[in-house]
């Protein structure tokens, strides 16, 4: 159970530090007093949805802690020890948020994620907000009600967590094969496509960057053959380099007789001559091969233009487009040659679904056993809530055949259910959301509530305005159910109700008045645990909507009744 919530910055809410027991709370106040944001707080701090708007004007942060009890076998203890935290009896969650967006949550004092706060706090507490009346018309949700009241032992872990795992592997690995035998050999046909074409382009290792620099010696010809043509003649012409150098060698070598040194200069020139005319022969074979005919300047652009287009298709680089075809390679000769792996998978994927519908169908029939269990304790309970002769039921959808279970497996298995209803005697059932009346809805949810309850081994549960659309008798009723299930001494549960009933409150073990107050020009939320019997008395006769000694005197005799009530609860136990 609860013992302890903290509230910082939290909507009107300055600090609040709120002490819970056992057995039933009330929580009262004018409308728009704050009640629903104490149990906006308990949900931020079990993992709901982080609002910054709840973060109190003028704050930059707004933190919650809650100071939780639990029993030595509650299934909280193994959870805690599974996620590395002190298994205490005792455990401290804390979360804030900031205006900046920062989420800090603590378990035990550790710090810890989002996920695993709820995965823990999914055995504390069950909240029970007024959307739930809505969701619960819903048949989809009326499953996961049913479901709360089911055990199915290892059912949901071999579906889920064995059989839907290996049927996701096989499935995967059949859709890298192309799927069915249709979808296999179009995509053999478009790899057989994407490959030939990338083969018959046949695009060389470096033709991509020698047809780019042709391309750049194209464009720049007339300067290339011009500074070309120029050093040429500088020493080709009768007054170029190698003419002047070979006049140089004959001056040279007349004079050798008479000039040691002469000899080996001319063999030098003579060398160096020799070079000139190589680099003059050099040129003009540039000069020639720059000579472009109009067939190659057609053939380059065709080429380029070949390599642009693939690489769009295929990959932004040559080297991107190699790997594709690698690739595309390996999954084609797959495909060709995957006949025998298929029917191996096909068959494995057989057996699997074979074994997911038997399991299927023992769910289905425990689903069965249990809807007749859920509607008999459903009645009883609507019995002790006013509701004598409502019928309920359970409907459920025809069982599929494996074939059609095979076209949409789920781990969940194939039902899917209807609440029916008649409230009145006389009247055939029919689907909840077509007879049931806001009153009669929150007394049909009280009911479920207690039930599953009971099946989830949660401690606390907690009910915002439960009791909207019931007065009179009926609020008695449902204030006695609540003492009920509420009975410590009957090791029943924490129950924590917003509620505007002058019933409930009295039959309350603990009432707290929430209110509104204006200090130093500051609006803020403050709570009062009523433990004064005159101040209980005046709360509850306020509930009433009347004033005076009258008005008093008929809470004080409400009040009365409620205790001999509970004690008669205490002596049964």
């Amino acid at each position: 159970m609860i013992k302890n919530l903290v509230i910082d910055n939290i909507a009107l809410i300055d600090h609040l530090d709120i002490d819970f027991s056992d057995g039933l709370t009330a929580v009262t106040g004018e409308t728009g007093s704050g009640k629903s944001i104490i149990i906006d707080s308990l949900a931020f701090v079990l993992g709901d949805r982080a609002d910054k708007t709840l973060i109190k004007y003028g704050t930059d942060y707004a933190e919650v802690s809650a100071l939780f009890e639990v029993k030595p076998d509650s299934p909280v203890i193994g959870k805690l020890k599974e996620y590395g935290y002190s298994d205490d009896a005792e455990i401290l969650l804390n979360r804030k948020m900031s205006l900046a967006g920062k989420n800090e949550i603590r378990i035990q004092g550790k710090t810890a994620t989002l996920a695993i706060l709820k995965d823990i706090c999914a055995e504390l507490v069950d909240i029970f907000g007024q959307g739930q009346h809505l969701a619960l018309l819903n048949p989809k949700n009326q499953l996961s009600v049913l479901d709360a009241f089911c055990n199915f032992g290892t059912i949901c872990t071999q579906l889920e967590d064995d059989l839907a795992p290996q049927l996701a592997k096989i499935n995967r690995e059949l859709k890298s094969f192309g799927g069915s035998d249709a979808e296999r050999e179009r995509l053999i046909d478009i790899l057989k496509f994407q490959i030939d074409e990338i083969e018959a382009a046949d695009i060389g290792e470096n033709e991509e960057d020698e047809l780019l620099a042709m391309h750049k010696r194209m464009v720049n010809i007339e300067k290339i053959t011009s500074a070309i043509g120029q050093a040429n003649n500088l020493l080709s012409t009768e007054s170029g380099a190698i003419s002047q150098t070979f006049q140089a060698v004959n001056l040279l070598k007349n004079i050798s007789p008479l000039e040691n040194e002469a000899e080996s200069l001319a063999n030098q020139l003579q060398t160096a001559r020799l070079d000139l005319e190589d680099v003059s022969a050099s040129l003009e074979n540039i000069l020639q091969a720059t000579d472009f005919s109009e067939y190659d300047v057609d053939r380059m652009e065709e080429r380029l233009e070949k390599i642009r287009q693939i690489k769009r298709k295929y990959g932004g680089t040559m080297e991107d487009v190699r790997a594709f075809l690698r690739q595309a390679q390996i999954q084609y000769d797959n495909l060709v040659n995957a006949t025998e792996r298929i029917e191996q998978l096909n068959a494995d994927k057989n057996n699997v679904l074979r074994q997911m519908y038997k399991l299927a169908l023992e769910k289905s029939e425990l689903r069965k056993a249990a809807a007749l269990k859920l509607s008999q304790n459903i009645k009883r309970e609507l019995d002790d809530l006013g509701m004598k002769g409502t019928q309920f039921e359970v409907e459920f959808c025809d069982v599929p055949s494996f074939e059609d279970y095979c076209r949409s497996p789920a781990a969940n298995g194939f039902d899917s259910v209807e609440f029916l209803m008649s409230a009145n005697v006389g009247e055939p059932l029919k689907p909840l959301a077509k007879v049931i009346s806001g009153g009669e809805m929150s007394r049909f949810m009280l009911a479920v509530k207690n039930i599953t309850a009971l099946a989830e081994k949660i401690p606390t549960m907690v009910f915002d305005e439960i009791d909207a659309g019931i007065s009179g008798n009926m609020a008695q009723m449902v204030a006695t159910k609540l003492a009920n299930v509420s009975n410590a001494e009957q090791d029943g549960y924490q129950c924590i109700v917003i509620t505007h009933l002058p019933q409930i409150a009295a039959m309350a073990d603990d009432n707290f008045l929430i209110e509104k107050r204006l200090n130093n020009g500051k609006t803020n939320t403050v709570v009062t645990c009523l433990s004064d019997e005159q101040r209980r008395a005046e709360e509850v006769a306020r509930l009433m909507g009347a004033i005076g000694n009258h008005a008093l005197a008929n809470a004080r005799e409400l009040l009365d009744w409620s205790v001999k009530y509970k004690n008669t609860l205490t002596k049964r136990s």
